[in-house]
């Protein structure tokens, strides 16, 4: 069985000086990071990325440039200034949330196996202003689900039945509209009555991912998934 993959296994950045630009009106400033990789990174000019370092301490950073001795500069704005020049910080493509990373690598994580429910859904129809195609249809007329009892602002769209009629301007509940999680690794469907693994903000993993990545604390899932 492979050895499981830590934060230390990513590439790191070492910030060896810091430029802060101006504060803007709404208190953000523009600071520039000089450093070095210690491998390559799969990013490009302007793209954006996460370091993690420190205990849960986190900053998105764009890349300005990256040369051929793996000299960089990144760039971040920020109300006050990251605590990075002289640190180790991991490098995390930016599809995934920093939070992702913590939950899976550390072993004081609380998680709690259990049953998920649904929950009634509030729905709300509306008419987009663009055309999208899904499923090989026209759709500009969508119905908004958000779980009822819920406050952390989770919303759903679905394509109404009948793109024909108007949109019902009705706002009615859904009894066990909201029938789903998704698995914060591989997202897949984890239903209603399906036993899943929850943390105490309400991130949900299914089984697969509890025992492939949570148990080990393994951080293959970047890669993986």
């Amino acid at each position: 069985m492979a050895k499981p993959k830590t934060i230390a296994d990513f590439p790191q950045f070492l910030a060896s000086a810091v430029s802060p630009g101006v504060r803007a009106a709404d208190g953000y400033v523009r600071f520039e990071y000089q450093g070095k990789f210690d491998r390559s990174i799969p990013e490009t000019a302007s793209s954006w990325f996460y370091l993690l370092f420190g205990e849960r301490e986190a900053v998105c950073v764009t890349l300005q440039l990256l040369d051929d001795n793996l000299l960089a500069i990144l760039t971040c704005d920020e109300k006050d200034q990251p605590d990075l020049v002289g640190r180790h910080a991991a490098y995390f493509p930016s599809r995934w949330s920093p939070y992702q990373v913590w939950m899976v690598a550390e072993p004081l994580w609380k998680w709690e196996r259990k049953i998920f429910e649904g929950l009634d859904a509030i729905a709300e129809d509306f008419e987009s202003k663009d055309i999208s195609i899904v499923d090989g249809r026209e759709v500009r007329s969508w119905t908004k689900l958000q779980p009822v009892r819920r406050d952390d602002g989770l919303s759903r769209y679905y394509p109404t039945s009948d793109q024909a009629a108007p949109p019902n301007a009705t706002t009615r509940i859904i009894p066990g509209g909201w029938d789903h999680e998704h698995c914060e690794l591989c997202n897949s469907n984890i239903d209603a009555g399906n036993v899943g693994y929850c943390d105490p903000s309400g991130h949900g993993v299914c089984e697969a991912c509890y025992a492939r990545y949570v148990v080990p604390h393994d951080l293959a899932f970047v890669d993986e998934l």
